[in-house]
């Protein structure tokens, strides 16, 4: 317990030193990124305000990852791992490289090119696409749940070539729903010693590794947990790199909509609780401004109306609740803001194209 007090406690100095001598982010060359008073952004004001959340701590905070899995891997040459659709996999190259090579959905044909691993990479795809890991452009794989099954026992040392991977790894058990929509890249690439607010995470890996070698009592939820704050800090630097760029392209809708002065209170509401009783009117009135203009502000932001982003939060919380629980469907239906369970089986089915009890059933 020791070693992760110690590399949490790496990452608080790494926060603190990045932060520069008076609390101002700098970057590599010690540029402020913050702006000065006159220009701040709303995202840039949440961030230099202690008492109050940053957008991306508000997006991450309920970040739910079903069916997470992770392991540290010696690869010995050649290898090849095979990811399957509907399948979130984080990669972080500890030592040595590959190639990632995208497949279309229900074949090997790479779909792009395949793009080039090296230590310290970061890598996350985030839709869930199938893909391969590979040592060379055309080796063998085996399928990853494969080797994950295997990764109960302790690590041995490794081969001077083999390469050392962090895996992690949650199921997209529902097509319709996906948790890293939010504004993020299809594919996160990022390298802990090229970008700075990765360099925070070097410790957490060798924790990680270090963990897996021990193979003390509770390893395995250890390995998870740690890979899971790596995973966490991947997500975040790449989500306030692209806040840092944000220039009108339509990229980045929700982070964008977080930060709006006029919206972002209102839809951090929404995301927390959206079992209230909310309407276009009162959504308005907290907003201060016209129903009108808050409908026309919001579409223009997020892309859809209102009420409409409403019932995705409901209906995203709903299936998780079927899925994750055994909590009765009437109770469920008054959980996310319906009052009768017939109006919510009514949506549900709109939604989902089966009723809350086909949606139970189907998860068994």
């Amino acid at each position: 317990m020791e070693r992760i007090g110690d590399a949490l406690h790496d990452l608080a100095l790494h926060d603190v030193a990045a932060a520069g001598p008076c609390g101002i982010a700098t970057n590599v060359d010690r540029r402020p990124l913050v702006p000065t008073i006159a220009d701040q952004t709303p995202m840039n004001a949440c961030l230099m305000n202690p008492l109050q959340s940053d957008p991306v701590t508000e997006l991450l905070a309920k970040l739910y990852l079903p069916q997470w899995q992770a392991a540290v891997w010696h690869l010995q040459p050649p290898w090849g791992l095979e990811v399957p659709d509907g399948v979130v996999s984080m990669y972080v190259v500890i030592r040595g490289g590959g190639w990632l090579v995208p497949c279309r959905s229900g074949s090997r044909s790479p779909e792009t090119s395949p793009i080039r691993v090296v230590s310290g990479d970061h890598l996350i795809t985030t839709d869930g696409s199938p893909h391969r890991l590979l040592r060379e452009p055309n080796a063998d794989t085996e399928p990853v749940a494969e080797r994950l099954s295997d990764s109960i026992w302790p690590l041995v040392p490794a081969a001077h070539d083999a390469t050392t991977l962090l895996y992690a790894q949650f199921e997209l058990t529902d097509p319709l729903i996906n948790p890293l929509a939010i504004g993020l890249p299809d594919l996160v690439h990022l390298n802990h010693r090229r970008d700075q607010d990765l360099k925070s995470c070097v410790p957490l890996i060798d924790l990680v590794h270090q963990t897996t070698m021990d193979a003390e009592p509770g390893w395995q939820l250890m390995v998870r947990k740690l890979a899971e704050l790596v995973f966490i800090r991947t997500i975040a630097t790449e989500l306030r790199r692209n806040a840092r760029c944000i220039d009108g392209d339509g990229q980045s809708r929700l982070l964008r909509a977080m930060t709006d002065t006029v919206i972002g209170p209102v839809l951090k509401q929404l995301i927390e609780s959206p079992q209230q009783p909310w309407s276009v009117p009162a959504m308005a009135q907290q907003a201060k401004v016209s129903k009108s203009a808050f409908s026309d502000r919001f579409r223009n932001l997020l892309g859809r109306a209102p009420l409409q982003y409403l019932t995705e939060l409901r209906m995203q919380k709903a299936r998780q609740l079927l899925r994750e629980t055994s909590v009765e469907i009437s109770h469920v239906a008054t959980l996310v803001g319906y009052e009768s369970p017939s109006s919510f089986s009514s949506v549900f089915r709109r939604w989902n194209q089966c009723s809350p009890a086909e949606f139970r059933r189907g998860r068994d």
